[in-house]
C-alpha cells in the first residue's frame, strides 16, 4: 500500500518552485529519508518544474506535487496545466546531440532531461487532454521493511527507534511485539543468521536477542556483530531463560548492554530499552562532539588578506551542524586560485564529507598551475570525480571557482553556485556565470567568465545562506535587498570595513541558524 503524506499546489512561478522544493526537503527529512535521496528528489523536481515555467508555451498556471512512499520506495508526481512536456519521450541516444528540445544539459536551469533520468529510478508521463492536465511521475527505488509498511497508517511510527528482535519461539515473538510495537519499529528474525541478513539491509538502534536458538545462537550473533564495522557499536540486550553463571560471564565478555531473564514484564523491558538507548545516545554525542569540534576548526573558512595585488576579505556564520561552507585556495607562481564550496546536509556525516571534499579539492587546485582555464578545469574534474566516487557522491555541493591574476584579470566558473555580484559606483549586478551541479552528468563542461577588474569595482562571492536565512520568501527577498544595498553603499570603504557593515545587516535581519553563510569580497589594488 502506498502512503500519501503530502500534496501541495502553488501558482506556477520560479519563486514557488523554490518554496515547493523546500517543502519537499522538510517532509523527506521528517520521514528520515537519506540525505542523498532527498537531494535527488529535490533536484529532479526543481529541474522539471523550472523547465515547465521557462520553456512551455503556454506556460502552466499552477503546479501540483504529491509525494508517496511504498514498499518499493518513493514516488513524486508533478502535475501542471500548461503545454505538454514529456521528458520520457526523448530517445536516450539523442540526449547528447539533439538541439530540437533545447536540451541545455550544462546549464543550471536547462531542460535537464538527462539529469532527471540519471537521478531517478523510473519516469512516467501522462496527459489528460480533456482536463488539460499533465503528470510526470518519478520514482526512486528503496527497501522498506514489511513491519514499516504494515505500520505506515500511523505517520508518527516512522520516527521511532528501530529494534531487531531475534527469537525462535513464535509465542515469545508475539509477546515481545505486543510489548514494543506502540513505541518502536520492530524487525524480526528467527535466528542469528536471519538477523545478520536483515542487518545488511537495515540500520537498527537496538538488538534484543535470545541466546539458545537453532543455527546461529545469540552469543555467536553478538560475536559476528563485533566483527563488522557497521554493527560493532549497536546496542545489544540478551533476553533469555539461560541462568547459568558461565553463560552470563560469556555474555558479559562480549560487551552487551543488558541481560534480562525470561519471563520479563513489559515495564522492566521498556525501562531497560530506554536506559540502553539513552546511554548509547550520550556516548555517540560525546564522540561526535569531539570529532565535530576538530573538523569544524579545520573547516573554518579563511583566506589571506592579499595576493598578487588583490585584496581579499572573508566573513562567515556557522550553524555548527551539517556540511557547511568551505573557502579553499592555492597560490601558484603566477595566479591565485580560490574555491567557495557549499556542502549540503545537516548531520554529522555531512561534516565528515566536507572534510573529505576539502582535501580532494585542495589536491585539484595544486595541479592547475599549467592549465589555461583553471576554473572550468577544476569544476569539470570535480564533477567527474563525484560521479564516479561512491563516498564523495553521497552529498550534493555547489562550487564557485575563481582565478586572480596580477594584471587585474579574473576568471570565474560556477557549478550550481549563486552568481557572484560585481559592485561599483554605478551599483551592482550579478555576473552571467552558471553551470550544472557537480556530479550530475558525465562528462561535465563549464564555461568561464573572464574580465579585468576596474579600479573602483569589487566582487562579492557568497553562499546561498547569505540571502536565504529567513523564514519565508518575503523575508528572504527583503534580506537579499538589504544586503545588496549595503554592498553598494559601502563599495568605497576598505574591504574589511565594508565586510563588517554588510555582515551587521545580515546578523540583524537574517536568521543565520538556518544555514551557514559566507561572504567574500575581492578587489584589485596593484602596487
Amino acid at each position: 500500500m502506498t502512503l500519501l503524506f503530502q500534496r501541495l499546489s502553488q501558482p506556477a512561478t520560479l519563486t514557488n518552485v523554490s518554496e515547493l522544493r523546500r517543502a519537499l526537503g522538510k517532509s523527506l527529512q521528517r520521514e528520515n529519508a537519506d540525505t542523498a535521496l532527498i537531494n535527488k528528489i529535490q533536484l529532479c523536481f526543481s529541474e522539471a518544474a523550472t523547465n515547465l515555467i521557462e520553456h512551455s508555451m503556454p506556460p502552466p498556471k499552477h503546479l501540483d506535487i504529491s509525494l508517496a512512499r511504498s514498499c518499493d520506495g518513493w514516488q513524486l508526481k508533478l502535475e501542471d496545466d500548461g503545454q505538454s512536456w514529456d521528458p520520457t519521450a526523448v530517445n536516450s541516444q539523442h540526449l547528447d546531440t539533439s538541439l530540437d528540445f533545447a536540451l541545455d544539459l550544462e546549464s543550471e536551469h536547462g531542460r535537464g532531461i538527462a539529469l532527471i533520468r540519471a537521478q531517478s529510478s523510473s519516469q512516467h508521463y501522462a496527459t489528460n487532454h480533456a482536463l488539460n492536465r499533465n503528470c510526470l511521475t518519478l520514482g526512486w527505488h528503496t527497501i522498506i521493511t514489511v513491519a514499516e509498511e504494515t505500520n505506515a497508517s500511523s505517520l508518527s511510527l516512522r520516527h521511532k527507534p528501530r529494534v531487531l528482535l531475534v527469537e525462535d519461539d513464535a509465542s515469545q515473538m508475539r509477546l515481545l511485539r505486543a510489548y514494543l510495537c506502540n513505541d518502536y519499529h520492530i524487525l524480526e528474525a528467527q535466528d542469528g543468521i536471519a538477523a545478520l541478513t536483515l542487518l545488511k539491509e537495515h540500520r537498527v538502534e537496538l538488538v534484543i536477542s535470545d541466546i539458545r536458538m537453532p543455527g546461529m545462537d545469540g552469543l555467536s550473533l553478538k560475536k559476528a556483530l563485533h566483527a563488522q564495522t557497521d554493527t560493532l557499536l549497536t546496542p545489544f540486550i540478551f533476553l533469555t531463560s539461560a541462568h547459568s553463571s558461565a553463560i552470563k560471564a560469556s555474555a558479559a565478555d562480549l560487551g552487551i548492554d543488558d541481560y534480562l531473564i525470561k519471563p520479563v514484564q513489559k515495564a522492566e523491558l521498556i525501562q531497560s530499552i530506554q536506559r540502553v538507548l539513552q546511554r548509547s545516545e550520550q556516548v555517540f554525542r560525546q564522540l561526535t562532539d569531539k570529532i565535530d569540534q576538530r573538523i569544524s576548526q579545520a573547516l573554518t573558512p579563511s583566506l589571506p588578506s592579499s595576493a598578487f595585488g588583490w585584496e581579499l576579505a572573508i566573513a562567515s556564520r556557522n550553524t555548527g551542524i551539517g556540511g557547511g561552507d568551505l573557502a579553499l585556495f592555492h597560490q601558484h607562481e603566477n595566479k591565485f586560485i580560490l574555491g567557495l564550496i557549499d556542502v549540503m546536509g545537516h548531520d554529522v556525516a555531512a561534516k565528515f564529507f566536507s572534510y573529505a571534499y576539502g582535501g580532494y579539492i585542495r589536491g585539484l587546485m595544486h595541479h592547475l598551475d599549467k592549465v589555461d582555464d583553471p576554473c572550468a578545469t577544476m569544476l569539470a574534474q570535480l564533477s567527474d570525480s563525484l560521479s564516479n566516487d561512491v563516498l564523495l557522491s553521497q552529498l550534493l555541493l555547489t562550487c564557485c571557482a575563481v582565478t586572480l591574476y596580477p594584471n587585474g584579470q579574473f576568471d570565474i566558473a560556477s557549478a550550481g553556485h549563486p552568481a557572484p555580484r560585481l559592485i561599483s559606483s554605478n551599483g551592482s549586478n550579478a555576473l552571467n556565470v552558471g553551470g550544472i551541479l557537480p556530479g550530475m552528468l558525465v562528462p561535465a563542461h563549464y564555461q568561464t567568465y573572464r574580465s579585468v577588474m576596474t579600479k573602483d569595482a569589487r566582487i562579492a562571492l557568497f553562499t546561498d545562506g547569505l540571502f536565504e536565512a529567513a523564514e519565508n520568501r518575503a523575508q528572504r527577498a527583503a534580506l537579499e535587498l538589504a544586503i545588496i544595498k549595503e554592498l553598494e553603499r559601502t563599495h568605497s570603504l576598505p574591504l574589511a570595513d565594508a565586510l563588517h557593515h554588510v555582515m551587521r545587516v545580515f546578523d540583524k535581519q537574517g536568521e543565520w541558524h538556518r544555514d551557514d553563510a559566507t561572504l567574500i569580497l575581492l578587489q584589485h589594488r596593484p602596487l
